[in-house]
């Protein structure tokens, strides 16, 4: 009898630990929504890149500024109390070390940023009303494309050759 007692007890212990397992994995592990082609208003368009993040609050647009090294992210949505925005930012589009992160035009120094295979992990806290945030970097995506560096060189090529084959006379 002891021993389907204590089996019993086992078999109960199971059963609660798969019952519970699903919820615990879905309330820690993080969900990321994705805001597509970041980067298209800079340069020539082509370069773009999908940016990953976890907040309340939901990124509805997106802007880069080659001039200022910086990328724009607007917020909306409702949210009760503070927390934190996670971007995972590729560093093809923006690179630190960052120069400074801006909620709404005011600077904050307590983000933290986390290398993670291509990407700079960064987790930003956010008060209720923020609407925009702003990263500054040292390096954003490049103004013109592969392809515009590619007809560049051949163009420079064709020049040498060109004048070589038949010299200018003035």
């Amino acid at each position: 009898m002891a021993n389907f007692t204590h089996m019993l007890k086992i078999a109960i212990v199971a059963a609660i630990i798969i019952l519970l397992a699903p919820m615990a994995t879905s309330s820690f592990a993080q969900e990321y929504k994705t805001i597509s082609n970041v980067g298209k208003d800079a340069g020539d368009g082509a370069t773009t890149f999908d940016v990953q993040y976890s907040s309340i609050k939901d990124i509805v647009s997106s802007s880069v500024s080659v001039k200022d090294k910086s990328v724009d992210f607007v917020l909306v949505g409702k949210a009760d109390t503070n927390s934190t925005l996670v971007l995972k930012l590729p560093t093809g589009l923006i690179s630190g070390p960052f120069i400074g992160v801006f909620e709404d035009g005011q600077i904050i120094t307590n983000y933290n940023t986390t290398q993670e295979s291509g990407d700079t992990l960064v987790s930003i806290p956010i008060t209720p009303l923020a609407e925009k945030i702003s990263i500054v970097g040292t390096t954003i995506v490049p103004e013109f494309g592969p392809v515009a560096a590619i007809v560049l060189a051949i163009s420079i090529v064709a020049i040498v050759t060109v004048t070589r084959l038949r010299p200018i006379h003035l």
